[in-house]
Order: C-alpha cells, then sequence, then structure tokens
C-alpha cells in the first residue's frame, strides 16, 4: 500500500476529531514505521491539478499511483472519473 504525507494528514485530521489527538498521533506512527506502507510526498501535483481541473491532493495521489504503477484507488471522489484508474469503492 502507498500513501502520501498528505493523504496521511488528512486522516490525521480527521482522527484527532474523532477519537481525540493522541489516538491520531499513534495511528499515524504505526502508519510510518509499518514496512508495508510507502509513503510519498508532493511532486508535480500543483502542475497537474492545473492541467486537469483536479484538486492539488488528488494529483498527488495520481502521480504517485503512475509512477508506482498502481491502476485503482479506493474513493468516493469524483475527480478520479477523470483520470484512467479503476475506482473501487467495494
Amino acid at each position: 500500500m502507498i500513501t502520501t504525507i498528505v493523504h496521511l494528514s488528512e486522516v490525521a485530521n480527521i482522527l484527532e476529531d474523532v477519537a481525540g489527538i493522541y489516538f491520531a498521533a499513534k495511528f499515524i506512527r504505526d502508519v510510518l514505521l509499518n514496512k508495508n506502507i510507502t509513503v510519498e510526498d508532493y511532486i508535480e501535483s500543483a502542475i497537474f491539478a492545473e492541467e486537469w481541473g483536479i484538486s492539488v491532493n488528488d494529483a498527488l495521489a495520481y502521480l504517485v499511483m503512475k509512477r508506482k504503477g498502481v491502476n485503482g484507488i479506493y474513493t468516493f471522489d469524483k475527480h478520479f472519473e477523470k483520470l484512467d484508474v479503476k475506482i473501487i469503492r467495494e
């Protein structure tokens, strides 16, 4: 599994609101220390977002997916319908 620091940060914000700061911090620490999860950073996402009319974070996810050879994404975000990825909603 791969994710980005931006998307991980979004998860942390939600967890802080729902479950508290300590739970969120432990979750983020556990993800960062998990050898099966790779965390990527911003690369080219602002330019791509502008070109395709999608959010910068969605562009970041798409570019990381393509670079890593990932073809499917778990999302309810309609921006990904513009891109050549399989949307998984199960």
